[in-house]
């Protein structure tokens, strides 16, 4: 009986060509698939969705559409949410990221709050990735990645808190660590996409599948999200769990 009520599931599903995240680690979500003119669509269950400014959406992502930044105005602010802050020692952070240019500063793919209130961040200052980690105000710790990226090339994009340590991931592969304990410094700040809060630090280039989680992935799961997309946990009964990839129309690889 389980598993008919898993197909039936999955058949629904396929057949109104949907998506859902099902999984409550998933705390944001946007996939950029659809048009939007000022909303960006969280698909997670907590549905943060970020007001949207500057920012032009393209059919030509690295999995169906994706939101273009411009460097100079485009951003996302997501607004506080009890789920953005991971309620703990664990965060995970991984996005699809074209880059155009390579701004100064510290361009953010995501970031909490300012700099005297963050709580984490992940950025690409000079091209190469960064992400680190506040366990009070002014109290920092930061992986600085290694490997430059290319221009105008999709990369994978991903960091990893897991109480013990700050890793971030290039392409799948372990690009810089740091140690770090604690619990990530609490706010009510708004999370940044594009734009470092309150400074003129702008990202440019073409973001894709940007996804925030409440636990700390491995590196298996990074190269697994990488390679086949995303997949969740649907739970069809309380004691049956099965997994599925969400559909797509293009792949552009």
């Amino acid at each position: 009986m389980t598993r008919m009520l898993t197909i039936i599931a999955l058949l629904l599903c396929l057949g109104m060509n949907c998506f859902a995240a099902f999984e409550e680690e998933t705390v944001l979500l946007y996939l950029f698939d659809e048009e939007t003119a000022d909303e960006a669509t969280d698909l997670s269950e907590f549905e943060n969705h970020g007001e949207i400014t500057d920012a032009e959406w393209t059919k030509d992502g690295k999995l169906g559409g994706a939101l273009v930044f411009d460097g100079a105005s485009s951003l996302i602010e997501v607004p506080h949410h009890e789920s953005l802050f991971p309620g703990g020692d664990e965060l995970t952070i991984e996005a699809w990221f074209k880059p155009n240019t390579f701004p100064a500063g510290h361009p953010p793919i995501a970031r909490k709050g300012s700099v005297p209130e963050s709580g984490w961040g992940f950025d690409t200052p000079g091209g190469k990735i960064r992400g680190f980690v506040y366990t009070a105000p002014g109290d920092p710790v930061v992986a600085q990645g290694a490997t430059q990226m290319k221009l105008d090339t999709w990369h994978h994009l991903a960091m990893v808190y897991d109480g013990a340590e700050i890793r971030i991931y290039l392409d799948g592969e372990l690009d810089g660590e740091a140690p770090r304990k604690g619990d990530i410094n609490k706010n009510d700040a708004s999370v940044w996409i594009g734009k470092k809060a309150i400074e003129s630090v702008w990202l440019d280039g073409t973001l894709d599948e940007l996804r925030i989680l409440n636990i700390a992935i491995t590196e298996e799961q990074i190269q697994k999200d990488m390679e086949e997309g995303i997949t969740f946990a649907v739970e069809v009964t309380g004691k049956l769990t099965t997994t599925w990839g969400r559909i797509k129309s293009e792949v552009h690889r």
